[in-house]
Parts: structure tokens; C-alpha cells; sequence
């Protein structure tokens, strides 16, 4: 396998070999990406520049053009030729990942019917009919041994096959390719190559041996493939979130995890490949399973697309067309049965494919439209084609009719795609999912993947996990509690702390009671004071978060975490971590007797008094200043009794809103907390009659300030009504906004007010604003403040 030299050394790749590579991939490239641009130049999907590159660079343009530079570009030597085809094959097998990543397969499963009507016959009608003009074709064109069989079983399986890489870059080029009518192409598609793949194998069987050889072949193909697909969507799905949140926890960059999905992608096609299924489906799978799990984010996808899109997919087109030699069919009889067999290709899949989607219930335009993405056969056609020379099955001129096939149907889709596809009108429940997935792209909660929550279980902290439970019940947010404990405690993450902890659960009280008083209820305690029970009340404060949180357990994971530095640093340090959102509760515990200073009601929460003291401890306030972390800052005011928090019902949920971006993403948040429980949320607007007063000179127009507060509050309710929640609508007026809202709260028995504030520093402290603070102090609810900076 390996060439080595007298001394035992493998040697290197050589001064030769190298220099011509780069150069080849020099030249495919810069021609690829010309020819592409100048293809959306002129409003067409680059991939049709990309394959014209391999034509132009190959033997049919500059082989016959200048064929003296041509051979001194591309030598007739397979090493290095296989060389430039292993860079090629990776490309295809990113191509493939990235399709996954567009795959979705909660819209496949639910159009699995349509789909397998689609691919039934547009497998079954282009393999009948390619297998007809094989089986007549000119003894001429048969390979040496005269196989009629097997070689018309070769090119009906050639001429039913479709190329997904291709009809992905397609969808992709146009911008179409999370369309209903894209995604069940290529889920046709994959049924359709899946069955090709098998075709492949039963014909290549048959060309090596007997028949026994090729239905043991066959058997042993699909039993491979059924067992991979089930383990890969069982237990391959959940092992590939797990790696990946891990991998975005502990590395916290892109790089990392797009290193991660090359890993995945070129592992598990090594294993399809060894299996026979062929690497690219490998490849796919990872891609598919990847994009599901919501950590590996847009970012990451983004950076990945952008290299495969735009270094390795045009080097693997171009290169499928550098065997394309158009000059052999300038023999009129080459000419004519290449002309034929393209037309039965192109009618058999067009045929089928419209059958299959008007059986289905699609639309003419949707068969039409599918119809063209199937026929683009591209580089699989080229493999199959490839094999068959291999195998002696095809010879040199049916190889070349072939490719042509590959080449002009991948040409000839686009535009066919794109005029179908434009005529395929929206249905309602379409252009809803659409609209939803393009929301949840632009809205501020599709942004967070991961919250942090520091807590040492006040009320405050547990009804901030209770709300964040509520806003990722449907989505998926991962949540880590954190503990933070003094820097003589930071045994509590090793081996042996673990295990103390574990036995003092036994001997020693709950946090709720001889606990060290902590300083802040929604945040790490500042103290440094060893204390014996402290590692027994960690885990109980995490458990009680946990179940506060009512997540799924791969959804939550505890920390506690030494404090190094001052509290703010450790938490801070934290937060650098990846984390896209910062929950906490507001009130602060001071002392052992369970009320706080100025604590005029008796309920828990400590409140800026006459004194002007601050709602968070200093530890938390230097977390808020030095951070750009979007905040939830809850406050319960409720009675601060000890022990876990019973569940918090809400009904009510009232939002201000100035009509800001602050506002707009604290309604985001409270429509996700009242869809999960089924709370009617009310929106208002106060207008400022003392502020109105102030801006005119006489009489305030009142009337048109009230017309724009409606188009502030219908705006948001609108969003809320889209994502299906109860909403209603009011503007008031009052020269006092802030005991306006107070007013409306009491009245209505409103439990929850959700306020946006942009958070800013103000005498070494942090200030959401008076607005916000007057009714954090006088509400008769619980308030939860937004600050997405």
C-alpha cells in the first residue's frame, strides 16, 4: 500500500506532484468562481458556472483548443489526477453536510407519502425506459464481452439515479431551498439516490459474478443501511447533541465546533464507505443530525457554508467535468444515440417525477418543479458512470454519453426549477411556517441557546427559574445554575468534595435553614467563610433549582464554582463561557432573620428606600456593569418564606411598552411564559400627560399621541398573536405613568408584569431607571425586567 524507501521511511509527496496539485487547484478554482459569478451575473444559480469550469478546463475546450497546455496542466497520470479527485471528494462530502443542515425532517416525515410516491416513479419509469434503449443500442457501444444485460441494467440504473449535492446547490443558489416543494424534492431525492446506491450494487454484483453474488450483495446492502439509519436517529442523534453542547460548553468558539462536524462527517462516512452505503451518505446523516441541535448556531453554520460554498463545492464540480470529452461525439452515429439517450433520461425522470407528484396531490407547476430538480444527475451520474468503466461494463464512448447526460441536466434544472417554482403558489400553512421560521431568525429569544442563572435559592431566584422553565418549554434553551462558594470551599468540584457532600446530606440541615446567610438572593454569596454544611446546601439549592426549572434533564446542568476573585469576576468569568442570557433574582437576603432591610411590607424584597439603597448586592452590580449580556431580573414579592417555592400560577401578565426594543423583547418573553401557561397577556401604553403638557405650548394634542400609542401596542400584540398567544391591547393616559401601571396591575389582578429597560451604571451602581424601579417597588405582583443592551 505504502512505497518505502532502503532507510523504512515513507517518502513525501514530491516537489512534482505538489507543484502540479496547487496548480490544478489554482487554476479549478479561479475558473470556478468566475464562471459562477458570471452565472448569478446573469441571474442564474453559480453552480451552472461551476460545472461549465470543468468543461472549459477539460478536453473538450482546451484539450482541443491547446491541447499542448492542457496535457502540461493536467497530465494523463492517474496518481496525480486522484491527487486533485481526493480534495474534490471532500468538497462533495461538505456539500453534503451542508444539505443536511438544510434538511428538515419533521416537514420529510410529515410529506413521507408524497415523497415515496415522487421517488417510486421516478425511479421505476427512467429505469424501464433506459433499459429499453440499452438493450437496443448498436453492438458498437457494448463493452468487449457483449453483456447486454448487465450493461442495460447499467445505464437504467444511471438514468434513474438523481444527484442531491447538486439539487442542494440548486435550492441553495436560489434561495428556495426551505420551500415545502424543495424540501420534499430533496427528500425524493434521498429516496431516490438511496435506492440507487442499492441498484448500484445489485448491477456492479452482477458484472463481477453471478446472480447469487448480487442478491446476497443487495441483502447485505440494505440490512447495512437499515441498521445505520435506525442507530443513527436513536441513539446517533442524542450522542451527537451531547457532543456538541459539550464541545460549545468547554471550547466555546466556532472553530471548535466546526472542527467537530468535520470530525463527525469524515468518521462516519469512513464508516458508510466501509459498510458499502458510500461516504456521502455518511456525510448527510451528520449534517442532518447536526442541524438539529440548536447549540451548533447560526454563526457556526454560516462559517461552514461559507467554506464549502465558496473553496471546496466549485473545486468538486469543476473537477467532475475534466473527464467530459465532448469532441467524441462528433461522430454523427455517437452524436444521435447520445441525443437519444439524453432525451430518454430527461423524459423518463421528467415523466415519472410529474406522475408520481400528480398522484401525490401536487400541483402541475410542483410536478413540473420537481420534475427538474430530480433530472439534475450531476456528479452521482459521473460515480455510477465511473464504476461501470471500472467494472468494463461501459465503454469509452458511453462513459462520455454519460458524463454528458450528468453535465447538461444539471445545466438545464435551474432555470426549469426556478420558472416551475415561481408559478407554485403559498399555501396558508406554508407561508405561516415560513413566516415563523423567518421570525424566530430575526426575534430576540431565537438568539439564546444558553442562560446562565447564579442563585442561592431565594424566592427571587427560584421564580426566575420558574420563568425560565415556562420560556424554554418549547424551545432549545440550555440552562446552567450556578452555586458559587467561597475559595476555601473549592473542594467541592473535586473527587473527594463530591463524595463529603454526598455524606453530609445526611448530617447536616437544608439551605433553608442554618445556611450562611448569602448576601444576595439571585446571586453568588461574596462570603470567603468555610463552613461544613456548605457543599450539603449546593446541591440541595441546585436540585430545588432544577426542579423550579422543570426542564428536561439534558436541558439543565448544575455548577458550583469556587469564587475566585471578587463575586462579579467569578460570575462574570462564567458568563465568557458562551452563555447568550443572564437570569437572576433581585431581592436581597441580609442577615439571619429572613427579612430584609427596608422591607416595608414584610414581603421579602428589598427595595431602594429613603436611603437610596440598591436592589442587588455590590458582587452582582459589578456583573451587571461589566457585562453585555442580555438580563431577566425577577423580583417575586412574595412572602420569603424558607424551603422550595410552590409553583407560581400566572394568569395575568401585563407589559408597558414605550414601543422600544427593550419593550418588544420583554413582550417576546412574556408571550413564551404565557403561551406555556395559557396566561392573556396585556399590553399598554401610557401616555405622559405631564410630558405632553411640557412639549406644547397650550392645549396638548392628546388625540394623536393616543393614535400612536395604538399603532406601539398593536405592533407588539401583533407578534403575540402570531406566536398564538391571548392578547388584548390599551392606552392610557395619566401624569403619573409609573402609579398608572400600578393602577391597571391591581386592578386587573395581574400576576406577573414584564417591563424592558435598557440597564446603565449610575453611582457605581446598576439602574434600569426610576420608571422601572418605582414599580419594582410598588407592585403588587412579581416583576420581571428585561435588559437586552
Amino acid at each position: 500500500m505504502f512505497q518505502i524507501d532502503s532507510s523504512g521511511v515513507i517518502p513525501p509527496l514530491g516537489h512534482h506532484e505538489l507543484l502540479f496539485l496547487f496548480g490544478q487547484l489554482f487554476v479549478l478554482l479561479l475558473t470556478a468562481r468566475v464562471l459562477g459569478e458570471v452565472a448569478r451575473y446573469f441571474d442564474f444559480p453559480s453552480v451552472l458556472g461551476e460545472l461549465l469550469a470543468g468543461i472549459v478546463l477539460g478536453p473538450s475546450i482546451l484539450g482541443a483548443l491547446f491541447p499542448g497546455l492542457f496535457v502540461a496542466l493536467f497530465p494523463p497520470d492517474p496518481a496525480q489526477y486522484h491527487l486533485l479527485e481526493a480534495v474534490s471528494w471532500l468538497g462533495l462530502l461538505m456539500l453534503l453536510v451542508v444539505t443536511g443542515f438544510e434538511t428538515d425532517l419533521d416537514l420529510i416525515a410529515s410529506r413521507a407519502r408524497r415523497a415515496t410516491s415522487i421517488a417510486s416513479a421516478s425511479i421505476v419509469v427512467p429505469f424501464v425506459l433506459g433499459f429499453g434503449i440499452a438493450w437496443v443500442l448498436p453492438a458498437t457501444f457494448l463493452a468487449a464481452d457483449g453483456n447486454r444485460f448487465v450493461f442495460s441494467l447499467f445505464i437504467a440504473t444511471a438514468l434513474s439515479i438523481s444527484a442531491i449535492p447538486v439539487i442542494a446547490k440548486i435550492l441553495l443558489d436560489l434561495g428556495i431551498i426551505d420551500r415545502e416543494i424543495s424540501q420534499l424534492t430533496i427528500a425524493s431525492g434521498m429516496i431516490n439516490d438511496t435506492v440507487g446506491w442499492i441498484l448500484l450494487a445489485v448491477v456492479a454484483g452482477l458484472a463481477r459474478g453471478t446472480e447469487e453474488t448480487a442478491i446476497t450483495t443487495a441483502g447485505t446492502t440494505i440490512l447495512f443501511l437499515a441498521i445505520f439509519l435506525v442507530l443513527s436517529f436513536t441513539v446517533g442523534l442524542r450522542l451527537v447533541s451531547r457532543l456538541i453542547r459539550w464541545v460549545d460548553s468547554t471550547f466555546n468558539s466556532d472553530l471548535s465546533l466546526i472542527t467537530t462536524v468535520m470530525i463527525l462527517a469524515l468518521g462516519v462516512g469512513t464508516l458508510t464507505h466501509a459498510l458499502r452505503l458510500e461516504a456521502v451518505l455518511g456525510a448527510f446523516v451528520v449534517g442532518v443530525l447536526v442541524g438539529r441541535v440548536n447549540r451548533f448556531d447560526q454563526g457556526a453554520r454560516h462559517v461552514f457554508e461559507v467554506i464549502t460554498l465558496g473553496i471546496f463545492a466549485p473545486i468538486f464540480f469543476a473537477t467532475a467535468g475534466l473527464r467530459v470529452d465532448l469532441t467524441a461525439l462528433a461522430t454523427p452515429s455517437i452524436l444521435l444515440v447520445g441525443a437519444a439517450v439524453l432525451g430518454v433520461a430527461i423524459a423518463g425522470k421528467f415523466i415519472g417525477a410529474f406522475v408520481g407528484a400528480r398522484g401525490a396531490g401536487l400541483s402541475n407547476w410542483e410536478g413540473i418543479a420537481i420534475g427538474a430538480g430530480l433530472n439534475a444527475r450531476g456528479a452521482l451520474e459521473i460515480i455510477v458512470a465511473t464504476v461501470g468503466l471500472s467494472l468494463g461494463v461501459l465503454t469509452e464512448t458511453m462513459y462520455t454519453i454519460i458524463v454528458v447526460i450528468a453535465i447538461v441536466t444539471s445545466l438545464f434544472a435551474p432555470p426549469i426549477l426556478r420558472f416551475s417554482i415561481d408559478r407554485v403558489e403559498l399555501s396558508g400553512e406554508e407561508e405561516r411556517r415560513l413566516q415563523r421560521k423567518e421570525r424566530d431568525e430575526r426575534s430576540f429569544l431565537g438568539s439564546v441557546s444558553r442562560v446562565l442563572l447564579p442563585t442561592r435559592c431565594s424566592v427571587h431566584a427560584q421564580l426566575a427559574a420558574q420563568l425560565l422553565g415556562h420560556i424554554g418549554r418549547n424551545r432549545d434553551i440550555e440552562v446552567t445554575n450556578m452555586y458559587v462558594v467561597g475559595a476555601s470551599e473549592s473542594e467541592t468540584d473535586s473527587l473527594a468534595g463530591r463524595i463529603r457532600r454526598r455524606l453530609s446530606k445526611y448530617t447536616s440541615s437544608k439551605y433553608t435553614s442554618d445556611a450562611p446567610s448569602p448576601r444576595s438572593n439571585g446571586g453568588p454569596s461574596a462570603t470567603n467563610s468555610p463552613d461544613p454544611t456548605t457543599n450539603a446546601v449546593a446541591e440541595d439549592c441546585l436540585d430545588n433549582t432544577t426542579r423550579q426549572l422543570s426542564l428536561s434533564q439534558e436541558m439543565v446542568h448544575n455548577r458550583v464554582r469556587p469564587r475566585r476573585g471578587t463575586v462579579g469576576e467569578t460570575v462574570t468569568r462564567e458568563l465568557h463561557r458562551g452563555y447568550d442570557f443572564l437570569a437572576l433574582g433581585m431581592g436581597i437576603a441580609d442577615g439571619e432573620s429572613g427579612r430584609n432591610p427596608g422591607d416595608e411590607n414584610g414581603t421579602g424584597r428589598k427595595t431602594r428606600d429613603g436611603n437610596g439603597r440598591p436592589l442587588f448586592e455590590l458582587g452582582i452590580e459589578d456583573v451587571l456593569r461589566a457585562t453585555s449580556t442580555p438580563v431577566m431580573a425577577v423580583n417575586a414579592n412574595v412572602e420569603n418564606a424558607d424551603g422550595p417555592l410552590d409553583s407560581v400560577p400566572i394568569r395575568r401578565i401585563l407589559v408597558p411598552t414605550v414601543g422600544t426594543e427593550y419593550s418588544r423583547h420583554a413582550a417576546e418573553i412574556a408571550f413564551e411564559i404565557a403561551l406555556d401557561c395559557n396566561a392573556l397577556v396585556e399590553i399598554v401604553h401610557v401616555i405622559d400627560l405631564r410630558r405632553l403638557h411640557e412639549l406644547f405650548v397650550g392645549e396638548a394634542d392628546v388625540s394623536e399621541a393616543v393614535e400612536i400609542g395604538a399603532e406601539i401596542v398593536d405592533r407588539e400584540a401583533t407578534l403575540g398573536r402570531q406566536l398564538g398567544a391571548n392578547v388584548l391591547t390599551d392606552v392610557l393616559v395619566d401624569d403619573n405613568p409609573e402609579r398608572a401601571v400600578i393602577d391597571r396591575a391591581t386592578t386587573n389582578e395581574i400576576d406577573l408584569i414584564v417591563l424592558g429597560s435598557e440597564l446603565r451604571s449610575l453611582s457605581q451602581r446598576a439602574f434600569f431607571g426610576y420608571h422601572v424601579e418605582y414599580v419594582l417597588k410598588n407592585a403588587p405582583c412579581s416583576v420581571a425586567v428585561v435588559s437586552s443592551r
